[in-house]
């Protein structure tokens, strides 16, 4: 009995011991699956922080389908997995599973169910002045000449250089906003630049003072591909004009963007 009964019960033990395995198996296959079947709690989790919660955008850009038109999936796949060299995109490659970050690159081409909203209230409510009109000075801070500078817009570190234009010697460096985007904008009489950024920011600088003015931002996002409503980019124009004005004088000798 006991020769014919060894036999049985190691087999007996050996079909426990595959029920197990496969029980455990099953488990991680299921816990992954549900992981990546919750692409919110992921965006949350990997992607809110720089993107937004409403992924309307924030120091990075929005993430909505009207912004993503020129960017195709496969290069979002890549984007997420590896991240981007000279931006403050990480890679995620190491954080989350191929099915994860399809899951992910799915969501935010997909609209969300509530529509983000970039009205007037909420241009008006963004504005920070940082310097009072009646304190900026007459004249400019430097002995160069003021019509003839260079505004060295540094995309990989987010700086911007004011340049000498005789001497090629800085001036001025300072933080800019995210990521700027069309190059700078003068005004008539050279005195104002401003800078519009990727997550919708408008910055008005006096180079005379080599300071930063106001800001205010206009729209969620103004990278190529992005369509704001139009209701709300033609106020965010009308707001500019009113909320950083500039004077009229005689246009620039010369000025330059690099």
């Amino acid at each position: 009995m006991k020769g014919r009964g060894g036999p049985m019960q190691r087999r007996a033990k050996v079909v426990q011991f595959l029920y197990r395995v496969a029980a455990l198996v099953l488990g991680s296959v299921a816990l992954s699956v549900h992981a990546s079947s919750d692409p919110a709690k992921l965006y949350a989790e990997h992607c809110a922080s720089c993107h937004g919660a409403d992924r309307f955008g924030g120091m990075g850009p929005a993430l909505l389908p009207s912004n993503l038109e020129r960017l195709r999936r496969p290069a979002a796949l890549d984007t997420i997995a590896k991240g981007r060299v000279a931006t403050q995109m990480p890679a995620f490659g190491d954080k989350l599973s191929p099915a994860d970050t399809a899951a992910l690159v799915d969501y935010i081409y997909a609209a969300p169910a509530v529509a983000p909203h970039w009205g007037m209230a909420e241009i008006a409510a963004s504005r920070i002045e940082h310097a009072k009109p009646g304190d900026l000075g007459d004249r400019p801070k430097f002995g160069a000449d003021p019509l003839n500078l260079f505004v060295v817009v540094e995309g990989g570190d987010h700086h911007v250089t004011i340049l000498d234009g005789d001497r090629f010697e800085p001036i001025a460096r300072f933080a800019s906003r995210y990521a700027l985007h069309g190059g700078p904008k003068f005004s008539p009489d050279g005195r104002y630049v401003y800078f519009a950024s990727r997550d919708g920011w408008i910055s008005k600088y006096d180079l005379w003072g080599l300071q930063t003015l106001v800001e205010v931002r206009a729209a969620g996002s103004v990278f190529p591909g992005s369509r704001s409503p139009p209701s709300a980019c033609s106020r965010g124009r009308a707001l500019r004009r009113s909320a950083l004005p500039c004077r009229r004088r005689r246009s620039p000798r010369s000025r330059g963007c690099l």
